[in-house]
């Protein structure tokens, strides 16, 4: 039995939405906001998500951001998004992100059910296949990395990022074009996913990206001498880890400290 998430703060709404759906035959489970529909589908692993874009706690947009960083290279599920909004600069948004269709609010019953067997009969055929390179087009936002702002989300290249430093429960990302932007989110949150793209943990404060490092001057950790010409601190203990991949880069110097 194909499996339905909706994630979807309107109570009425998402118990409509239920009812349609297991009335024609689908397991369904439910979510109230993003955060939760995160995690649930983290845990279950629902063939097709039906989603709100208006919600608290994480929109529809942040979540799809969240899966794709997460999942990586593992096909994230179907997204069809619910919303009142037809502007085509809000549609492009989430196409996008990834998403595969969009559901008008108020919906038709034939006509969402519709849709939702279209995208599961396509992802079926291409699972059966072993062909998913229509479903991963969309991790093309893999190559950049969400941060929240004021305004909702910044995406930043992985490849435009020097460092990301730590300053208690906030952290800071350095740009190539010179340019810093501060995040109410520990470094913690973002280490992992840094790490996965080729960074390299140096101190318990301190991420950077290796390419845009210059030098190496020895000492008792160490320092690195970024592109920008800043000094960052290399911990005793990440010392033998980041001479590892020194020794793979033909383009950074070892100076002795004086």
């Amino acid at each position: 039995m194909e499996y339905i998430l909706i994630v979807e703060d309107d109570k009425n709404i998402r118990e409509t939405l239920q009812d349609i759906f297991e009335m024609s035959g689908y397991q369904v489970s439910t979510a109230i906001n993003g955060k939760l529909g995160y995690d649930s589908i983290i845990e279950k692993c629902p063939d097709i998500v039906v989603c709100d874009v208006d919600m608290p706690v994480l929109d529809g947009f942040e979540l799809l951001v969240a899966l794709n960083q997460r999942l990586k290279d593992t096909a994230v599920p179907p997204f069809l998004f619910l919303t009142a909004k037809v502007e085509p600069q809000f549609l492009r948004q989430g196409m996008n992100l990834g998403a595969d269709d969009y559901i008008f609010k108020p919906f038709d019953h034939i006509d969402i059910l519709n849709s939702v067997r279209l995208r599961l009969d396509k992802r079926s055929r291409l699972l059966k296949n072993g062909d998913l390179e229509d479903i991963k087009v969309k991790i093309s936002i893999f190559e950049k990395l969400a941060l929240p702002c004021d305004e909702g989300l910044i995406l930043i290249s992985f490849d435009d990022i020097i460092k990301c430093q730590a300053d208690r429960a906030y952290c800071t990302f350095h740009l190539a074009n010179g340019k810093s932007i501060l995040v109410s989110k520990s470094m913690k949150e973002f280490e992992q996913l840094l790490i996965a793209h080729g960074f390299v943990k140096v101190h318990k404060s301190t991420i950077v990206n290796i390419n845009y490092a210059k030098k190496y001057l020895r000492g008792k950790g160490g320092q690195l001498v970024m592109s920008d010409d800043s000094i960052v601190h290399v911990s005793v203990r990440r010392k033998e880890e980041l001479m590892l991949v020194l020794r793979q880069q033909t383009n950074i110097g070892i100076e002795a400290t004086r």
